[in-house]
């Protein structure tokens, strides 16, 4: 990650705000919230719509759980591959490889299981218009896992998390709930509306519960974990910029991670 004092000044300074505004949402949610232990789950699906959704998300709750030996599943709805489309050497094709590698050595990181992970494949960039009969497919896919996993508890980013991506694939996994005939609680993570905060607002103040989860030890697992994604994180030469913004990543170096709980059940 590039070093702050190379950030030009402006940009030095919005990182500052975003910087501000994200640790006040994280004090007005610390103030909202109850603690969550997470070991006490019985089963849980994780679900990701890109390779490192899920470290970012909540690394440090996935760690925690592999160590008690919660039933744990993680399923990337798609292969991640858009994130360099424009890449001079790098093809589509060879970001999908280097995302998967990334995701089982960040999973790894974590204490997850590879024969618990599910990867979908579905293209990168394309869920928010995906055609009626590819939606249909990978509906039909993401219930035919939660009917084998039967999960108490999904994890996934928050409904209006300001991606379309992360905002379709709560759709379709909303979708497969009610297809698979479910009930299983649903906590929304924040990703992108750590980056504008001012999405956790409506959240905080209408959802049924906010939970927070003290990381402890397992911060440096989830520190691992993000490292791990590191096409995301550092510039790919010839490129000189990454795929994610400067501080991005820094944002979720936090000695808690939050979860929201709407007032349905999916």
């Amino acid at each position: 990650m590039k070093n702050p004092n190379t950030i030009p000044v402006g940009r030095r300074l919005r990182l500052w705000v975003r910087r501000a505004a994200s640790c006040i949402a994280g004090a007005v949610l610390r103030l909202r919230s109850r603690p969550l232990d997470p070991g006490l789950l019985a089963s849980v699906l994780i679900v990701a719509p890109h390779p490192d959704d899920e470290s970012f998300g909540c690394g440090g709750t996935l760690a925690l759980m592999a160590k008690r030996g919660v039933n744990t599943h993680v399923a990337f709805v798609t292969e991640g591959g858009g994130s360099h489309l424009s890449h001079p050497v790098l093809s589509r094709d060879d970001m999908c490889t280097r995302r998967r590698i990334e995701s089982k050595a960040a999973l790894v990181a974590l204490g997850v299981n590879l024969e618990r992970v599910t990867y979908f494949n579905a293209i990168d960039g394309t869920l928010a218009h995906l055609s009626k009969s590819v939606s249909l497919e990978l509906v039909d896919a993401i219930a035919a896992l939660l009917s084998r996993l039967k999960p108490a508890a999904v994890f996934l980013p928050c409904r209006s998390d300001g991606s379309s991506e992360h905002d379709a694939a709560f759709v379709l996994v909303h979708h497969a709930i009610r297809k698979a005939v479910l009930k299983p609680r649903i906590l929304e993570y924040p990703i992108w509306s750590w980056w504008n905060p001012s999405r956790l607002i409506r959240p905080v103040l209408t959802y049924k519960a906010v939970w927070r989860v003290g990381l402890g030890d397992a911060i440096g697992l989830k520190a691992a974990a993000i490292a791990a994604y590191a096409s995301q994180t550092h510039p790919i030469p010839p490129e000189t910029l990454p795929s994610l913004p400067d501080g991005f990543a820094q944002m979720f170096l936090q000695r808690e991670e939050f979860f929201l709980e709407h007032r349905d059940k999916g």
